[in-house]
Protein backbone atom coordinates (compact mmCIF):
# COMPACT_ATOMS: atom_id res chain seq x y z
CA UNK A 1 0.00 0.00 0.00
CA UNK A 2 1.00 3.38 -1.06
CA UNK A 3 0.96 6.28 1.03
CA UNK A 4 0.15 9.46 -0.21
CA UNK A 5 3.13 12.14 1.52
CA UNK A 6 0.51 15.00 1.89
CA UNK A 7 -1.40 12.70 3.73
CA UNK A 8 1.26 11.80 5.88
CA UNK A 9 2.46 15.00 6.46
CA UNK A 10 -1.11 16.22 7.53
CA UNK A 11 -0.94 13.33 10.07
CA UNK A 12 2.21 14.15 11.30
CA UNK A 13 1.22 17.89 11.67
CA UNK A 14 -1.98 16.77 13.77
CA UNK A 15 -0.19 13.78 16.16
CA UNK A 16 2.65 16.49 17.04
CA UNK A 17 -0.08 19.04 17.33
CA UNK A 18 -1.67 16.62 20.12
CA UNK A 19 1.58 16.10 21.79
CA UNK A 20 2.39 19.35 22.00
CA UNK A 21 -1.64 20.64 23.31
CA UNK A 22 -0.65 17.41 25.90
CA UNK A 23 2.35 18.60 27.00
CA UNK A 24 2.08 22.59 27.37
CA UNK A 25 -1.39 21.61 29.16
CA UNK A 26 0.49 19.53 32.11
CA UNK A 27 3.16 22.52 32.08
CA UNK A 28 0.69 25.32 32.75
CA UNK A 29 -1.89 22.85 34.49
CA UNK A 30 1.07 21.92 36.79
CA UNK A 31 3.07 25.13 37.03
CA UNK A 32 5.94 23.15 36.17
CA UNK A 33 8.83 25.52 35.45
CA UNK A 34 11.88 23.03 34.54
CA UNK A 35 12.08 23.78 30.83
CA UNK A 36 8.71 21.72 30.16
CA UNK A 37 6.82 24.91 28.58
CA UNK A 38 10.12 25.35 26.35
CA UNK A 39 9.61 21.49 25.40
CA UNK A 40 5.68 22.41 24.49
CA UNK A 41 7.34 25.09 22.31
CA UNK A 42 9.90 22.81 20.85
CA UNK A 43 7.11 20.38 19.70
CA UNK A 44 4.87 22.96 18.45
CA UNK A 45 8.09 24.45 16.29
CA UNK A 46 8.32 20.95 14.87
CA UNK A 47 4.80 20.35 14.30
CA UNK A 48 5.06 23.68 11.44
CA UNK A 49 7.91 21.97 9.87
CA UNK A 50 5.42 19.27 8.09
CA UNK A 51 3.18 21.84 6.52
CA UNK A 52 6.43 24.01 5.64
CA UNK A 53 7.70 20.55 3.75
CA UNK A 54 4.64 20.23 1.92
CA UNK A 55 4.96 23.73 0.68
CA UNK A 56 6.85 22.01 -2.64
CA UNK A 57 3.75 20.72 -3.51
CA UNK A 58 2.65 24.31 -4.28
CA UNK A 59 5.82 25.07 -6.52
CA UNK A 60 7.66 27.13 -3.25
CA UNK A 61 10.52 24.80 -3.30
CA UNK A 62 12.81 27.03 -1.99
CA UNK A 63 11.10 28.33 0.62
CA UNK A 64 9.94 24.86 1.84
CA UNK A 65 13.62 23.64 1.86
CA UNK A 66 14.76 27.24 3.70
CA UNK A 67 11.58 26.64 5.90
CA UNK A 68 11.93 23.10 6.82
CA UNK A 69 15.38 23.14 7.89
CA UNK A 70 14.98 26.22 9.80
CA UNK A 71 11.87 24.64 11.88
CA UNK A 72 13.57 21.69 12.44
CA UNK A 73 16.76 22.57 13.37
CA UNK A 74 14.68 25.02 15.76
CA UNK A 75 13.17 22.40 17.39
CA UNK A 76 16.36 20.81 17.86
CA UNK A 77 17.62 23.53 19.53
CA UNK A 78 14.45 24.47 21.59
CA UNK A 79 14.33 21.22 22.97
CA UNK A 80 18.05 21.26 23.83
CA UNK A 81 17.52 24.33 25.90
CA UNK A 82 14.63 23.08 27.71
CA UNK A 83 17.16 19.97 29.08
CA UNK A 84 19.75 22.50 29.53
CA UNK A 85 16.65 24.40 32.20
CA UNK A 86 16.16 21.47 33.58
CA UNK A 87 19.28 20.34 34.52
CA UNK A 88 20.62 23.51 35.60
CA UNK A 89 21.72 23.67 38.93
CA UNK A 90 22.56 19.63 38.95
CA UNK A 91 25.47 19.41 36.63
CA UNK A 92 27.38 21.56 34.23
CA UNK A 93 25.28 22.73 31.80
CA UNK A 94 26.31 23.48 27.62
CA UNK A 95 27.38 27.11 26.57
CA UNK A 96 24.72 28.75 24.35
CA UNK A 97 27.27 28.93 21.33
CA UNK A 98 27.29 24.90 21.47
CA UNK A 99 23.66 24.76 21.14
CA UNK A 100 23.49 27.29 18.43
CA UNK A 101 26.25 26.58 16.69
CA UNK A 102 25.38 23.55 14.21
CA UNK A 103 21.79 25.10 13.85
CA UNK A 104 23.39 28.00 12.58
CA UNK A 105 25.75 26.04 10.27
CA UNK A 106 22.69 24.04 9.22
CA UNK A 107 20.48 26.98 7.81
CA UNK A 108 24.09 28.32 6.17
CA UNK A 109 24.41 24.53 4.79
CA UNK A 110 20.64 24.77 3.31
CA UNK A 111 21.43 28.15 1.82
CA UNK A 112 24.76 27.69 0.05
CA UNK A 113 23.80 24.49 -1.08
CA UNK A 114 19.80 25.19 -1.93
CA UNK A 115 19.94 23.78 -5.45
CA UNK A 116 22.42 21.13 -4.71
CA UNK A 117 19.82 18.44 -3.66
CA UNK A 118 22.42 15.96 -2.83
CA UNK A 119 25.15 17.95 -0.73
CA UNK A 120 22.43 19.25 0.71
CA UNK A 121 20.59 16.53 2.34
CA UNK A 122 24.21 14.87 3.43
CA UNK A 123 25.68 18.08 5.42
CA UNK A 124 22.37 19.13 6.42
CA UNK A 125 21.23 15.36 8.54
CA UNK A 126 25.14 15.37 9.22
CA UNK A 127 24.37 18.64 10.82
CA UNK A 128 21.43 17.63 12.63
CA UNK A 129 22.89 14.57 13.46
CA UNK A 130 25.48 16.85 15.48
CA UNK A 131 22.17 18.48 16.96
CA UNK A 132 20.94 15.15 18.54
CA UNK A 133 24.31 14.52 19.53
CA UNK A 134 24.53 17.58 21.61
CA UNK A 135 20.68 17.05 22.71
CA UNK A 136 22.25 13.18 24.00
CA UNK A 137 24.86 14.66 25.67
CA UNK A 138 22.53 17.07 27.98
CA UNK A 139 20.34 14.46 28.73
CA UNK A 140 23.11 11.94 29.93
CA UNK A 141 24.26 15.18 31.56
CA UNK A 142 27.86 14.35 31.88
CA UNK A 143 29.15 15.37 35.96
CA UNK A 144 25.23 14.86 37.12
CA UNK A 145 25.63 12.86 40.20
CA UNK A 146 23.59 10.31 41.80
CA UNK A 147 21.18 8.03 40.39
CA UNK A 148 19.68 8.51 37.00
CA UNK A 149 15.62 8.11 37.19
CA UNK A 150 13.58 6.82 34.80
CA UNK A 151 12.25 9.23 32.95
CA UNK A 152 16.43 10.34 32.26
CA UNK A 153 16.88 7.17 31.09
CA UNK A 154 13.43 7.45 28.39
CA UNK A 155 14.91 11.06 26.51
CA UNK A 156 18.02 9.15 26.81
CA UNK A 157 16.78 6.58 24.91
CA UNK A 158 15.04 8.65 22.35
CA UNK A 159 17.91 10.80 21.64
CA UNK A 160 20.10 8.15 21.05
CA UNK A 161 17.50 7.08 18.79
CA UNK A 162 17.31 10.04 16.61
CA UNK A 163 21.24 10.32 16.28
CA UNK A 164 21.02 6.95 14.96
CA UNK A 165 18.01 7.69 12.70
CA UNK A 166 20.01 10.96 11.47
CA UNK A 167 23.37 8.83 10.95
CA UNK A 168 21.62 6.42 8.84
CA UNK A 169 20.17 9.16 6.80
CA UNK A 170 23.55 10.51 5.97
CA UNK A 171 24.83 7.43 5.11
CA UNK A 172 21.90 6.59 2.94
CA UNK A 173 23.05 9.70 0.95
CA UNK A 174 26.31 9.27 0.45
CA UNK A 175 26.14 5.53 -0.43
CA UNK A 176 23.60 6.44 -3.25
CA UNK A 177 24.50 4.82 -6.33
CA UNK A 178 23.65 8.29 -9.08
CA UNK A 179 25.84 10.73 -7.42
CA UNK A 180 24.43 14.09 -9.01
CA UNK A 181 23.39 17.20 -7.89
CA UNK A 182 19.50 16.54 -8.60
CA UNK A 183 18.66 14.10 -6.25
CA UNK A 184 15.46 13.28 -4.42
CA UNK A 185 15.18 11.40 -1.13
CA UNK A 186 13.07 8.19 -1.86
CA UNK A 187 9.79 8.45 -0.83
CA UNK A 188 10.23 5.54 1.81
CA UNK A 189 13.25 6.83 3.23
CA UNK A 190 11.02 9.96 3.48
CA UNK A 191 8.10 8.36 5.02
CA UNK A 192 10.81 6.48 7.22
CA UNK A 193 12.79 9.47 8.59
CA UNK A 194 9.33 10.94 9.65
CA UNK A 195 7.91 8.05 11.51
CA UNK A 196 11.47 7.97 13.21
CA UNK A 197 11.31 11.36 14.50
CA UNK A 198 7.92 11.23 15.67
CA UNK A 199 8.62 7.97 17.73
CA UNK A 200 11.59 9.84 18.87
CA UNK A 201 9.40 13.24 19.68
CA UNK A 202 6.62 10.50 21.21
CA UNK A 203 9.81 8.75 23.67
CA UNK A 204 11.34 12.23 24.61
CA UNK A 205 7.85 14.02 25.44
CA UNK A 206 7.01 11.13 27.79
CA UNK A 207 10.44 11.10 29.32
CA UNK A 208 11.07 14.52 29.67
CA UNK A 209 7.23 15.07 31.62
CA UNK A 210 8.28 11.62 33.21
CA UNK A 211 11.62 13.71 34.53
CA UNK A 212 9.44 16.47 35.46
CA UNK A 213 7.28 14.01 37.72
CA UNK A 214 10.28 12.57 39.14
CA UNK A 215 11.50 16.01 39.96
CA UNK A 216 8.23 17.24 41.67
CA UNK A 217 7.91 13.82 43.80
CA UNK A 218 11.47 14.57 44.76
CA UNK A 219 10.92 18.25 45.98
CA UNK A 220 8.69 16.71 48.16
CA UNK A 221 10.38 14.09 49.86
CA UNK A 222 13.13 16.69 50.38
CA UNK A 223 11.02 19.23 51.87
CA UNK A 224 9.43 16.45 54.24
CA UNK A 225 12.52 15.19 55.09
CA UNK A 226 15.14 18.19 55.62
CA UNK A 227 14.54 21.84 56.95
CA UNK A 228 13.76 24.44 54.54
CA UNK A 229 15.85 26.80 56.38
CA UNK A 230 19.36 25.01 57.12
CA UNK A 231 18.84 22.35 54.52
CA UNK A 232 19.58 19.69 57.34
CA UNK A 233 17.36 16.86 57.99
CA UNK A 234 14.53 17.99 60.20
CA UNK A 235 13.46 16.19 63.62
CA UNK A 236 11.55 13.74 62.07
CA UNK A 237 13.64 12.41 59.75
CA UNK A 238 16.23 12.15 61.69
CA UNK A 239 14.74 9.85 63.99
CA UNK A 240 13.46 7.14 61.63
CA UNK A 241 17.25 7.30 60.76
CA UNK A 242 17.84 7.06 64.59
CA UNK A 243 16.16 3.47 64.66
CA UNK A 244 18.60 2.08 61.70
CA UNK A 245 21.50 3.01 63.35
CA UNK A 246 20.39 2.06 66.75
CA UNK A 247 19.91 -1.45 65.51
CA UNK A 248 23.45 -1.60 63.26
CA UNK A 249 24.89 -0.18 66.62
CA UNK A 250 23.08 -2.89 68.65
CA UNK A 251 24.18 -6.01 65.98
CA UNK A 252 27.71 -4.67 66.06
CA UNK A 253 28.20 -3.65 69.68
CA UNK A 254 29.91 -0.58 68.92
CA UNK A 255 28.59 2.69 70.53
CA UNK A 256 26.40 5.37 68.95
CA UNK A 257 27.69 8.99 70.35
CA UNK A 258 24.82 11.76 70.11
CA UNK A 259 25.89 15.35 70.35
CA UNK A 260 23.05 17.79 70.94
CA UNK A 261 24.11 21.34 70.04
CA UNK A 262 22.05 24.94 71.28
CA UNK A 263 23.37 28.44 70.28
CA UNK A 264 23.81 30.39 73.29
CA UNK A 265 21.71 33.59 73.75
CA UNK A 266 20.37 33.36 70.60
CA UNK A 267 17.25 35.43 71.56
CA UNK A 268 18.90 38.59 72.12
CA UNK A 269 20.65 37.46 68.35
CA UNK A 270 16.94 38.48 67.25
CA UNK A 271 15.77 40.83 69.53
CA UNK A 272 19.28 43.20 68.35
CA UNK A 273 19.29 42.40 64.42
CA UNK A 274 15.76 41.03 63.83
CA UNK A 275 14.61 37.46 62.81
CA UNK A 276 15.91 37.64 59.15
CA UNK A 277 19.52 38.24 60.59
CA UNK A 278 18.63 34.75 63.30
CA UNK A 279 17.85 32.93 60.10
CA UNK A 280 21.23 33.38 58.39
CA UNK A 281 22.86 33.12 61.73
CA UNK A 282 20.93 29.54 61.74
CA UNK A 283 22.29 28.32 59.12
CA UNK A 284 25.72 29.88 59.22
CA UNK A 285 25.92 27.46 62.73
CA UNK A 286 24.59 24.44 60.51
CA UNK A 287 27.18 24.86 57.83
CA UNK A 288 29.98 24.97 60.64
CA UNK A 289 28.58 22.63 62.43
CA UNK A 290 28.18 19.78 59.13
CA UNK A 291 31.94 20.74 57.87
CA UNK A 292 33.36 19.66 61.19
CA UNK A 293 31.40 16.07 60.84
CA UNK A 294 32.52 12.58 58.58
CA UNK A 295 30.34 11.81 55.89
CA UNK A 296 28.76 8.61 57.55
CA UNK A 297 27.56 11.41 60.60
CA UNK A 298 23.94 12.80 60.19
CA UNK A 299 23.23 16.08 61.73
CA UNK A 300 19.34 17.56 62.01
CA UNK A 301 17.29 21.05 63.00
CA UNK A 302 16.18 19.43 66.11
CA UNK A 303 13.65 22.54 66.84
CA UNK A 304 14.17 26.11 66.97
CA UNK A 305 18.30 26.80 67.66
CA UNK A 306 18.54 23.52 68.71
CA UNK A 307 20.79 20.60 66.41
CA UNK A 308 21.22 16.85 67.08
CA UNK A 309 24.11 15.35 65.39
CA UNK A 310 24.40 11.47 65.13
CA UNK A 311 27.71 9.89 65.24
CA UNK A 312 27.71 5.95 64.40
CA UNK A 313 30.74 4.09 65.70
CA UNK A 314 31.89 6.94 68.03
CA UNK A 315 32.90 6.69 71.09
CA UNK A 316 32.43 9.16 74.05
CA UNK A 317 36.61 10.16 73.71
CA UNK A 318 35.77 10.58 69.71
CA UNK A 319 32.32 12.40 70.52
CA UNK A 320 33.79 14.97 72.64
CA UNK A 321 36.63 15.73 70.41
CA UNK A 322 34.19 16.10 67.95
CA UNK A 323 32.06 18.13 69.74
CA UNK A 324 35.17 20.49 70.79
CA UNK A 325 35.82 21.03 66.77
CA UNK A 326 32.18 22.18 66.10
CA UNK A 327 32.18 24.98 69.41
CA UNK A 328 35.57 26.23 68.30
CA UNK A 329 34.26 26.46 64.87
CA UNK A 330 31.34 28.16 65.75
CA UNK A 331 32.47 30.62 68.13
CA UNK A 332 36.06 31.30 67.08
CA UNK A 333 34.77 33.48 64.23
CA UNK A 334 31.66 35.48 64.36
CA UNK A 335 29.27 35.46 61.83
CA UNK A 336 29.13 37.92 59.16
CA UNK A 337 25.79 39.13 58.25
CA UNK A 338 24.91 42.45 55.93
CA UNK A 339 28.32 43.26 56.85
CA UNK A 340 27.96 43.15 60.54
CA UNK A 341 29.92 40.47 63.04
CA UNK A 342 28.00 38.94 65.46
CA UNK A 343 29.80 36.96 67.65
CA UNK A 344 28.04 33.68 68.48
CA UNK A 345 28.74 30.33 70.87
CA UNK A 346 27.06 27.44 71.38
CA UNK A 347 26.87 24.76 74.49
CA UNK A 348 26.58 20.95 73.34
CA UNK A 349 25.78 18.30 75.45
CA UNK A 350 27.08 14.54 74.45
CA UNK A 351 26.11 11.03 75.35
CA UNK A 352 28.08 7.67 73.71
CA UNK A 353 27.04 4.24 74.60
CA UNK A 354 26.31 1.11 72.88
CA UNK A 355 22.08 1.18 72.31
CA UNK A 356 20.02 -0.81 74.88
CA UNK A 357 17.41 -2.68 73.75
CA UNK A 358 13.27 -1.49 73.81
CA UNK A 359 11.56 0.68 72.17
CA UNK A 360 12.20 3.72 74.16
CA UNK A 361 16.37 3.47 73.58
CA UNK A 362 16.16 6.75 71.18
CA UNK A 363 14.67 8.62 73.80
CA UNK A 364 16.89 7.56 76.64
CA UNK A 365 19.84 8.44 74.78
CA UNK A 366 18.63 11.90 73.39
CA UNK A 367 17.27 12.88 77.12
CA UNK A 368 20.79 11.55 78.33
CA UNK A 369 22.45 14.14 75.85
CA UNK A 370 19.72 16.97 76.68
CA UNK A 371 20.63 16.69 80.11
CA UNK A 372 24.46 17.49 79.20
CA UNK A 373 23.42 20.47 77.29
CA UNK A 374 21.39 21.42 80.54
CA UNK A 375 24.84 21.17 82.17
CA UNK A 376 26.88 22.63 79.88
CA UNK A 377 24.59 25.73 80.21
CA UNK A 378 24.37 25.76 83.68
CA UNK A 379 28.04 25.90 84.18
CA UNK A 380 28.34 29.08 82.17
CA UNK A 381 27.22 27.73 78.26
CA UNK A 382 30.31 28.07 75.19
CA UNK A 383 31.38 24.10 76.43
CA UNK A 384 31.36 20.74 76.29
CA UNK A 385 29.73 18.52 78.64
CA UNK A 386 29.77 14.78 78.68
CA UNK A 387 26.93 12.64 80.58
Amino acid sequence: MTLHLPTLLLGLTLASGVLASAVLAVAWGGRLHKGLSLWGLGLVVNGLSYPAFGLRDAGWLSLSILSTNALTALSLVIHTLALRAFQRGRCHTLPNWVVWLPAGLNMVAATLLLHDDRWRNVVVAGLQGVMAMVLLSQAWAPGLHGRRLTGRWVVIAGAALLCITLVLRTLFMLGASEWDAQFNVPTQVQVATYFAILAVLLLNSMGFVLMQMEHAVSQQHELASHDRLTGLYNRLALMELMDHHLALARRRRTPLALLMLDIDHFKVVNDQHGHLVGDEVLRQVAQRAQARLRGADLLARFGGEEFLALLPATTVEGAQAVAEGIRRAVGDLPMVVNGVSIPVTISIGVHAAIPTEGPTAAEAMISLSDQALYDAKHQGRNRVVVR
